[in-house]
C-alpha cells in the first residue's frame, strides 16, 4: 500500500500559509487561533461507515464516528456564536418581501368573498399548493417537495375532502388557508379578512361546544386541527391560544372515546395532543396504560395516506409523555420533604426500559427501510451551519430518522434523572445484576445523550433550507427538544443556536413563535413550554 504525501490532511488555509496543521477536525487549531474558517481537510470519501458520493445501505454509529458528532461551536469563526438580528414577528406584522421574491409572485390570488364552499375550495388548493412545494422564490432541486400526507400533521392534504362539511368547518379552513396564503404573498387585505374568519369560526366553536352531542361532532373536532394550525400561520406558534385548540380537541376526543367509532380524524387529534405533551413534557390521558388496547384499534384502521413507519412510532411512544412528566414530578419531589421512594423511581425505570425495548424493532425497520445519512467531505463554517450538516435521500427519510434520534435523546436523558435520585449502592447493585438492570443490552454504553442532540442539529438545514413549510415543520419538535435539553444542561451556546434556527425559520418562512415559548431576541428556550406544527 502507497504510503500518503506527507502534507496530506492539511487544511487549505495551512497549505496556502506553509505552516504545520495539526489537522484537528472539523478546523485546525492554527485556524482557530487566527480565526479564521478552515478550508476543509482531505479527509477521504468515509464518514460515519458512509461514502460521501452517496447513501449506505443503512446507518450505524461506527468507524470512529464519536469524533464528528458533537455539534463544535467552540471550532467555528468568532462570526458563528453571534445570533443574527432576527426580531420576533408580531402577531400582525409582514416583513418585506425581498425584490427578487416579488418578481415571482402572482400579481392576482383568489379571493375569498364569503365562506361558501367553493370561495374556501379554491383558497385552499392555492394554500396547499404552498404549503408543500414552498414558496415560487424557492428553487432547491434537491431533495424533491415533500409528499402530501408525510408530513409529521399528516391532515393538511386532507382539507378538501373536508369541505362542505358544516360551515364551521368550511369558515376554520378558509381562514387557515387565507391567513398562509396572505402572508407568504404579502396580502394585508387577506391576512385581514382570514382573521375576520377565524374569530367567526371561533364564535361558531363556542356556541356549539354547549350543545350535548359536541363530543360526537366530528366538524368540531377537525376544527381544533384546522384552528391550531392557524394560530402558528398567525405568528402564535406554541402560544397559549394555540395551547387551547390542542386541549379542547384532546378534550372532546377522551370524552367520547369509548363509545367512537373510530376514523382517522381521530388519529390526528390524538397525534396533536401527544406532540405537545411530549415538548411541554405534561401528562398525556391517553398515554395511561388502560387506552393501550382502544389506541391499537384507533391506528389500525385505514388511512388515506399511509406512512406507515411514522404512525407506528406514535403508537410506539404514546406512553412517554407521563414519564417525562413523571421525571420532572421526582425533580421537584427531591427539593421537598417528602422525596420520592426508590421502588417508585424503580417503576419508572422499567416502564422506560420497556419502552425502549419496544422501540428497538422500529429503529431497527427504519435501518433496513431507508438509506441513513451521510455527508459531504468538507466542512461548512458561518453562523448558521454546523461543521458537517447531514444529508437524506427525501425529507420523509429524515423526520424518521429525527423521530429516533429525539425519542433516544428523550429516553437516555430521562434515565439519567430517574437515577440521579436513587442511591449510588441501589444503582451499584442493579448493574451487577443484569436481570434486573434498568440498561437494555443495547444500551449498555457511555452516554449518547449529546451525540443524539448533535445528530438533530446536523439535520436541520436539510429540512429547513430553502423548503417549504411542510417540510420545515417536521423539525419543530425535535429541534425544540434539544433546545430545551441544552438549556437543562445550562449549554448556552448550544440552546442559542438552536433558538437561532427557530429566528431563522420564521423570518424565512413569514411566521412567528409565541414568546411564551421561545425568545428569539435573546436566545432563550422558556422552560415548559411547547412547539409543533401538527
Amino acid at each position: 500500500m502507497l504510503s500518503a504525501p506527507p502534507r496530506r490532511g492539511n487544511c487549505r488555509s495551512c497549505r496556502e500559509r506553509k505552516v504545520d496543521c495539526d489537522r484537528k477536525k472539523p478546523r485546525c487549531s492554527e485556524c482557530i487561533s487566527i480565526d479564521k474558517p478552515c478550508g476543509g481537510y482531505e479527509m477521504g470519501p468515509v464518514f460515519i461507515n458512509i461514502t460521501s458520493s452517496g447513501p449506505p445501505p443503512m446507518w450505524n454509529r461506527s468507524h470512529n464516528a464519536q469524533k464528528y458528532l458533537v455539534l463544535d461551536l467552540e471550532s467555528q469563526p468568532s462570526s458563528s456564536i453571534q445570533q443574527p438580528h432576527l426580531p420576533q414577528l408580531p402577531p400582525t406584522s409582514l416583513p418585506a418581501v425581498p425584490y427578487e421574491s416579488a418578481l415571482s409572485i402572482p400579481p392576482t390570488l383568489p379571493k375569498i368573498i364569503d365562506s361558501s364552499a367553493e370561495s374556501v375550495s379554491e383558497m385552499t388548493r392555492v394554500f396547499l399548493d404552498l404549503y408543500y412545494k414552498g414558496p415560487p422564490d424557492i428553487h432547491k432541486p434537491v431533495p424533491d417537495p415533500l409528499q402530501p400526507g408525510t408530513e409529521v400533521g399528516c391532515w393538511r392534504a386532507l382539507l378538501p375532502l373536508w369541505i362542505g362539511k358544516s360551515q364551521i368547518l368550511d369558515t376554520a379552513i378558509g381562514a387557515l388557508a387565507a391567513c398562509f396564503v396572505g402572508s407568504q404573498h404579502q396580502d394585508e387585505s387577506l391576512v385581514a379578512l382570514s382573521r375576520s374568519m377565524y374569530l367567526d369560526a371561533l364564535r361558531m366553536v363556542q356556541k356549539e361546544l354547549a350543545e350535548p352531542n359536541a363530543t360526537r361532532r366530528n366538524d368540531l373536532l377537525a376544527a381544533t386541527l384546522v384552528m391550531s394550525s392557524t394560530e402558528m400561520f398567525m405568528s402564535n406558534g406554541g402560544g397559549a391560544s394555540q395551547l387551547t385548540h390542542i386541549d379542547g380537541g384532546t378534550k372532546l376526543l377522551s370524552e367520547g372515546f369509548k363509545e367512537l367509532v373510530f376514523e382517522e380524524l381521530h388519529i390526528y387529534i390524538l397525534n396533536q395532543g401527544l406532540f405537545e405533551a411530549i415538548s411541554s413534557r405534561r401528562a398525556y390521558r391517553f398515554s395511561e396504560p388502560s387506552y393501550r388496547p382502544d389506541i391499537r384499534r384507533l391506528y389500525s384502521i385505514p388511512r388515506t395516506h399511509r406512512n406507515e413507519h411514522y404512525f407506528k412510532w406514535c403508537e410506539i411512544i404514546l406512553p412517554l409523555p407521563n414519564m417525562l412528566h413523571a421525571a420532572d414530578e421526582i425533580d421537584r419531589a427531591a427539593t421537598s420533604s417528602t422525596p420520592t421512594p426508590s421502588a417508585v423511581i424503580l417503576s419508572h425505570l422499567d416502564a422506560l426500559t420497556a419502552l425502549e425495548r419496544d422501540l428497538h424493532p422500529w429503529e431497527e425497520s427504519i435501518r433496513t427501510d431507508f438509506p441513513g445519512p451521510w455527508v459531504y467531505t468538507h466542512a461548512q463554517s458561518g453562523p448558521e451551519v454546523v461543521p458537517f450538516p447531514l444529508q437524506f435521500v427525501s425529507i420523509e427519510v429524515c423526520t424518521l430518522y429525527n423521530l429516533h434520534w429525539v425519542s433516544q435523546l428523550l429516553i437516555h436523558s430521562t434515565r439519567h434523572q430517574f437515577l440521579s435520585h436513587l442511591p449510588l449502592s441501589r444503582i451499584t447493585e442493579m448493574l451487577e445484576m443484569p436481570e434486573v438492570s434498568p440498561f437494555p443490552s443495547s444500551s449498555a454504553q457511555p452516554d449518547q445523550v449529546s451525540e443524539f442532540a448533535s445528530l438533530i442539529c446536523r439535520s436541520v438545514q436539510f429540512c429547513t433550507s430553502m423548503a417549504s413549510f411542510a417540510s420545515v415543520e417536521n423539525m419543530f419538535l425535535p429541534l425544540y427538544v434539544t433546545a430545551s435539553y441544552y438549556t437543562k444542561i445550562g449549554d448556552e451556546g448550544r440552546a442559542r443556536w438552536c433558538v437561532a434556527a427557530f429566528a431563522r425559520i420564521a423570518a424565512e418562512q413569514r411566521i412567528g413563535f409565541g414568546g411564551e415559548k421561545l425568545d428569539l431576541a435573546q436566545g432563550k428556550v422558556k422552560q415548559g413550554g411547547s412547539l409543533l406544527g401538527v
